[in-house]
């Protein structure tokens, strides 16, 4: 009888940070362009009744393969990621899918700016003071030696409280800042916020900016001014996902991208197919809509550190 592995969110907080997912995600981009993965389609649904969506992802080079469901409606949003037996198909864990959304995107936003930012950068900008900021903050501060950090969100309390947490974690500082004199400021931008409409600005935007835009996820959102989008030498996670849902999606709609102004997609550039940044003036975008393959590398991380640890419940089905 098959049986599954129940693992609740404070115990993989326990024992599993974004930096851990760090080398995971890295190799599964790589995975991904050299065809040592596959990845159906990401579908998302939406009508009245709400929204609904379907990822996966199959890495073989990790031996990791996993699905995550979520569904959305009335101002809530739910979502589960299964792992399964590589060997059986069989189904090994269930984690809560915003825990391990979390981690591979606070990963795969400093896997972006690892490959596409100057080397030197030593200030970051959040804008957005969610929980994908926070994880991409914790990665990144394990990619570079930051020694100044600025957050910016629409809600006040919001930015305030992420300051102070991270405050207690870091010896440098951290700062609340307008979202124009956090940009001005930086080196590295993460963003990570629903915005419909650009909040940065592209006369705000130093010669050598990196950024990595994590927000836009579904048509219509955008949270870089278009003119940005222009400038910049831009690397996506998965073009063809891009192009629909992610941060330059508008900017294709309008012809103001086009896809052959895409320089490829940054597992090209992690395995050395593909340049990075090619001058230390460039801006550099890294459009990151979120991939079935990433979740599947960290549940496989989740299961087998459960597994080891002996944390969660298990459960025969």
């Amino acid at each position: 009888m098959a049986s599954i592995r129940v693992v609740r969110n404070d115990e993989i907080e326990a024992h599993i940070g974004p930096a851990d997912c760090l080398p995971l995600v890295e190799q599964a981009f790589v995975a991904l362009c050299s065809g040592a993965a596959e990845m159906p389609a990401k579908y998302h649904d939406s009508g009245p009744w709400g929204l609904w969506f379907f990822m996966g992802g199959n890495v073989f080079s990790q031996r990791a393969t996993a699905v995550k469901l979520g569904f959305a409606a009335q101002g809530t949003l739910t979502c589960q990621v299964i792992y399964y037996d590589p060997d059986t198909c069989e189904p090994r864990g269930l984690f809560e899918g915003l825990k391990v959304t979390h981690l591979r995107t606070g990963a795969a936003a400093a896997i972006g700016a690892k490959y596409l930012a100057r080397p030197e950068s030593r200030v970051a900008a959040c804008i957005g003071a969610g929980n994908v900021c926070w994880h991409s903050l914790q990665a990144l501060t394990a990619v570079f030696a930051l020694e100044r950090v600025l957050v910016h969100d629409v809600e006040p309390a919001a930015s305030a409280s992420f300051a102070a947490r991270a405050r207690q974690r870091y010896a440098f500082p951290v700062e609340v800042a307008g979202a124009e004199a956090a940009v001005r400021a930086t080196d590295i931008v993460i963003s990570a916020t629903p915005s419909r409409q650009p909040i940065v600005q592209a006369e705000w935007v130093r010669p050598g900016t990196h950024f990595s835009a994590m927000g836009a996820d579904g048509k219509g959102k955008q949270e870089l001014a278009g003119a940005i989008h222009r400038r910049a030498r831009i690397v996506c996670d998965r073009i063809e996902q891009c192009l629909k849902w992610g941060e330059i999606n508008n900017s294709v709609a309008a012809g103001l991208v086009r896809q052959e102004d895409i320089a490829g997609e940054l597992g090209q550039v992690i395995a050395g197919q593909l340049p990075g940044r090619t001058a230390a003036e460039q801006i550099t975008l890294f459009d990151g809509t979120g991939m079935g393959i990433q979740d599947a590398v960290v549940a496989r991380l989740i299961y087998d550190t459960a597994v080891r640890a002996g944390l969660g419940t298990v459960v025969e089905l």
